[in-house]
């Protein structure tokens, strides 16, 4: 059973890195594309969108660890 909970931990913990990194990429763009003339509003909705997926993602592993225990 340890194999199996390291192995979905491992991938929870690579989606919850990559989902980290995309919300951090568009907040970098966030000035440049609000220089662009796209609305910031919309912007933010998708990072709203992307926080909550996040959010998804470590309620996910905590489930994995608590099964486990």
């Amino acid at each position: 059973m340890s194999i199996e909970r390291d192995l979905k931990l491992a991938q929870a913990e690579s989606r919850i890195e990559q989902a980290e990194r995309n919300i951090r990429q568009v907040e970098a763009l966030l000035p440049q594309l609000t220089a662009q003339g796209y609305s910031t509003s919309a912007i933010e909705g998708h990072l709203d969108l992307m926080a909550e997926a996040l959010f998804h993602l470590k309620e996910q592993r905590r489930l994995i660890r608590a099964a486990y225990h």
